[in-house]
């Protein structure tokens, strides 16, 4: 057997054993887990094997090793060495200090949050383009993740330049710890979702887009709301005060209408249907990115009525 075939499942099995490790505590959850570790949700379920949210006392959880370095080679994007890593172009930008996207043959990166397993190739570039701008859901912002099944993603090898805003956009409201409850009616129906592609325009089991993906997410739970961002954005009822879990965030990535949206989770987390990353993730409101982007909240007020 050639060394270059083996090479891979060498470099997997160092990156397992050498892996650190959490030990579940009274009050955590995988969100907290993975916020407070740089992580997400989906790559804590990912190495053990979840398949639900549920943790116990005393429960030792695999952690995704901190950082491996990656060599620039030709062809290689932002993106591409983001999705082959399990990682995020913001994660990669933070990570090593990078202000753009532009990078330089045989630069050196290191790389955040690695998910499985090591790479067997360098990552190639991305060929296919970014979706029409005039549908609800461009291509979403560097750092995101997740989708469910099998389908051609949609790469985006270049990140939207949101325009410049005339004045002061309104900010993510900061939740306090209390804002989680596990036992939420949308909690598991979400994680459901987690890793389901996307497609823009779809509406499937199979894919969706963001502004779907939030309308079966609530149709699970009883709750009918409109097809698309927009149309939602200007149908529900503006929050006032602190978000609660379960309030839609709207976000304009094109810099004037509303062109995305996610599901708010609680404790400063929301879940959304990803163009950039091709998934269905969850993410932080605190990103520098969705910060610029953000417009808003609104509730859903008949979530209320469901609840237990």
């Amino acid at each position: 057997m050639r060394l270059n075939a083996v090479w891979p499942w060498l470099v997997a099995i160092a990156l397992a054993q050498s892996a650190p490790t959490y030990t579940v505590q009274r009050g955590d959850t995988l969100f907290s887990i993975a916020k407070r570790h740089d992580t997400t949700v989906e790559i804590l379920m990912r190495l053990n094997s979840l398949s639900d949210a549920t943790l116990s006392v005393g429960q030792v959880l695999q952690l995704p090793p901190r950082v491996v370095q990656h060599t620039v080679q030709r062809g290689d994007t932002l993106f591409s060495i983001a999705r082959h890593y399990g990682s995020s172009v913001q994660a990669i930008q933070q990570e090593n200090n990078l202000e753009g996207t532009t990078l330089s043959l045989g630069q050196v990166l290191r790389i955040p949050q690695v998910s499985v397993a090591a790479p067997s190739n360098p990552p190639a570039n991305p060929s296919a383009s970014n979706p029409s701008p005039a549908s609800p859901n461009p291509a979403p912002p560097p750092g995101s993740s997740a989708n469910l099944v099998n389908s051609t993603p949609l790469p985006s090898p270049t990140p939207p330049q949101p325009a410049p805003e005339p004045a002061p956009q309104p900010q993510p409201s900061q939740p306090a710890d209390t804002d989680y409850d596990p036992t939420h009616p949308l909690i598991l129906v979400v994680l459901k979702y987690l890793g389901l592609p996307y497609v823009f325009g779809a509406n499937s089991d199979r894919a969706v887009d963001c502004s779907a993906f939030v309308q079966q997410v609530y149709a699970e739970v009883g709750i009918k709301v409109p097809r698309t961002s927009r149309e939602q954005w200007v149908t529900l009822t503006t929050v006032q005060g602190a978000m609660r879990q379960g309030d839609l965030v709207f976000f304009s990535f094109g810099g004037r209408q509303i062109d995305h949206v996610g599901i708010y989770l609680g404790r400063g987390v929301f879940a959304h249907a990803n163009s950039y990353g091709s998934r269905v993730v969850i993410e932080s409101l605190d990103s520098p990115y969705y910060k610029r982007v953000y417009r808003g909240a609104k509730r859903v007020e008949a979530l209320q009525v469901v609840r237990p």
